[in-house]
């Protein structure tokens, strides 16, 4: 599935990079890169390579890397990063803690850039903690802007909101102070405050130089989304196509990549499927190039919402598959472990600093308290009597306050309890209520195997001990014999529910999705291919596939607060594959612990010989991908 997928790609972009002159106006071109284009001059090469001197060395590895940072190569920056750390820790020189700390912020942005944000937080935290504002302040606030980027792609607003404001007010770096406040604005941005991120990102524009810069690109792009966001998809091109120019004109091939993108989700919005098919592919495939594996699971996601709106179901779900894939491997490259140890030093240290402070704070303000009680104390001594009975007063509402407080509280625990103990008795009742239920059809079904298929091979045993039979006999056990095997075929096609048997799968999954937006009101989409071979599978396969549908339904309706959630099931080979996703709050999938419904699934997969994958991200949903063979 995954060569057809890059055959697709590959065959597409070929059409597309012969046709693009006559397909868009002159201007709006895109280019596909063969090769990762060399931003770097040879001589820079050929001196790094002939260099004997160590500090010439190290002074060459760091301009290649942030030519290489500029040009948002991640493999190359991550590369030099890491030779220029190797190279100062080898070497005894004077600036040893310099080189390490200008490495560790080279090879965090090139993690960054691969969306392997724990591992950027591993980088960043050390050149922090290793970087004192006294001896390297541009190193440090540049490492702080590196760990709030990390805290926003992450969606923690709150832990990247304070590093940035720092970084504006305790840094005395203009750079530092621009990219801040840059920042800031991407954060109302994702927290949809419009005016608040125009503000911000307008006030960067107003320092920058005329002459286009990355920062001033990567603003404009950010503008350009905004104006995406509210449907005023010409204003958005008007920041998208001049950023892309610029972009690839200075050789910022990521911010290129990224417009590329944006571009297309213009055309994807009005609904012409295939410029926004053709500009996408070009991002994808410059996104593989260019090992950018975030920006590639947002191409596959826009392309996959492409190919469903079209009907290309088979496609999309390739697309899906792909999507996970990437995603196993930023999950394998990230070490969690690591980078929560040295997050949690991090904030130790944070809060150590701020608990210095406050303790100077207090020792100022005590001060300037002792001063102020020796000047009047005269006054507060002719106060004291008229004092006394407010204080009294005021002692006695607040232990009133509080009695009352306690007492809600309790009356709140015991209202708790009263529920929770009323849900305990319908569980039990609902239990019970199916074991009574199991018995009584146990005891039917004991009661029928005795009257009837008992009473008849009891009948038929003893006329087969009858060794004198006659032809009229051997013709009644013959009867007897196919009255029992047919009620023993009635008993094995009761057990399975009639619906199951009369109904195809589709339209049972149909209609109980419909029961279930009329119910919730969330988006919920259903996607069978190929829809006759789905509906051809056994009555015991179907019944099963569309319980556990139910479990993973009812389990996002409670959990994952999920806006739109869509279902593809797939007959390929010989396999039925089942792939759920959601575009809710999503989980920690290693420290998720399963609940009843996930354990009747891999119950239910278990007696079926099938498997179940699991990817989920905190804020950003969850994929289940769940595949069972066909006998």
């Amino acid at each position: 599935m995954h060569s057809y997928l890059i055959k697709g790609i590959c065959s597409i972009f070929l059409l597309f990079f012969f046709s693009a002159h006559s397909q868009q106006n002159k201007e709006d071109t895109y280019t596909f890169f063969g090769i990762i284009p060399n931003t770097v001059d040879a001589q820079l090469y050929r001196k790094l390579k002939n260099s004997p001197d160590v500090t010439t060395r190290l002074q060459l590895i760091e301009k290649i890397a942030q030519i290489h940072l500029q040009a948002g190569n991640t493999d190359s920056i991550t590369y030099y990063g890491d030779l220029l750390k190797t190279t100062a820790l080898k070497e005894n020189i004077p600036n040893k803690p310099l080189y390490l700390s200008i490495a560790n912020h080279i090879i965090g942005h090139g993690k960054l850039k691969n969306g392997l944000y724990d591992a950027a937080m591993k980088h960043f935290i050390e050149g922090i903690t290793n970087s004192s504002v006294p001896e390297m302040q541009t190193m440090h606030y540049k490492h702080q802007l590196g760990l709030g980027i990390v805290y926003l792609e992450q969606k923690k607003y709150e832990l990247a909101l304070p590093i940035f404001e720092s970084c504006i007010a305790e840094s005395n770096t203009k750079e530092t102070i621009i990219l801040a406040g840059k920042f800031l604005g991407d954060i109302y941005f994702y927290k949809n405050n419009t005016e608040k991120a125009k503000s911000y990102y307008f006030s960067v524009l107003e320092d920058l130089p005329d002459t286009p810069n990355k920062t001033s690109i990567e603003v404009r792009l950010k503008l350009g989304r905004l104006e995406l966001f509210s449907d005023r998809t010409i204003k958005a091109m008007e920041y998208f196509m001049p950023a892309k120019e610029q972009a690839q004109e200075n050789h910022f091939y990521d911010l290129y990549i990224e417009a590329v993108y944006q571009i297309g989700r213009v055309y994807y919005k009005l609904e012409d499927y295939d410029s926004a098919e053709m500009i996408l592919n070009s991002a994808y495939v410059n996104a593989v190039q260019w090992n950018r594996l975030e920006l590639q699971k947002r191409v596959i996601e826009m392309l996959k919402g492409l190919y469903a709106t079209r009907g290309n179901y088979k496609n999309a779900y390739a697309l899906m598959t792909q999507y996970v894939d990437i995603s196993n491997r930023i999950t394998t490259k990230q070490n969690k472990k690591i980078v929560k140890e040295l997050e949690v030093k991090y904030q130790t240290l944070q809060k150590e600093k701020e608990i210095l402070s406050l303790k100077e704070e207090r020792l100022l303000k005590e001060s300037e308290l002792e001063r102020q009680r020796t000047i009047k104390k005269a006054f507060l001594i002719g106060f004291l009597a008229v004092l006394l009975p407010i204080v009294g007063l005021l002692f006695m509402y607040f232990q009133k306050l509080k009695t009352q407080i306690a007492l809600n509280k309790s009356q709140e625990e015991v209202n708790t309890q009263k529920v929770y103990g009323l849900m305990k008795d319908q569980e039990l009742n609902l239990i019970k209520a199916t074991m009574e239920g199991q018995d009584k059809e146990r005891q039917r079904l004991a009661r029928e195997l005795h009257d009837s298929v008992g009473g008849n091979l009891a009948s038929i045993k003893l006329q087969l001990s009858n060794s004198d039979k006659t032809d009229d006999q051997e013709a009644s056990i013959i009867k007897q014999v196919d009255e029992t095997y047919n009620q023993v075929r009635d008993f094995s096609h009761n057990l399975i529910p009639k619906k199951f048997q009369k109904n195809p799968i589709t339209s049972l999954i149909k209609e109980y999705i419909n029961n279930v937006i009329n119910g919730s009101g969330q988006q919920i989409s259903f996607h069978p291919y190929p829809k006759n071979q789905i509906n051809q599978i056994s009555p015991t396969l179907t019944e099963e596939l569309f319980k556990i549908i139910q479990e993973l339904l009812t389990n996002c309706l409670k959990h994952a607060k999920a806006k739109n959630i869509d279902i593809y099931l797939n007959h390929h080979d010989d396999s039925i594959q089942l792939l759920f996703e959601d575009d809710g709050i999503g989980f920690e999938s290693g420290k998720a612990v399963d609940g009843i419904g996930f354990k009747n699934i891999k119950t239910r997969l278990s007696n079926l010989s099938g498997n179940m994958f699991i990817d989920s991200v905190i804020q950003r949903g969850t994929v289940i991908n769940i595949e069972v063979p066909v006998a």
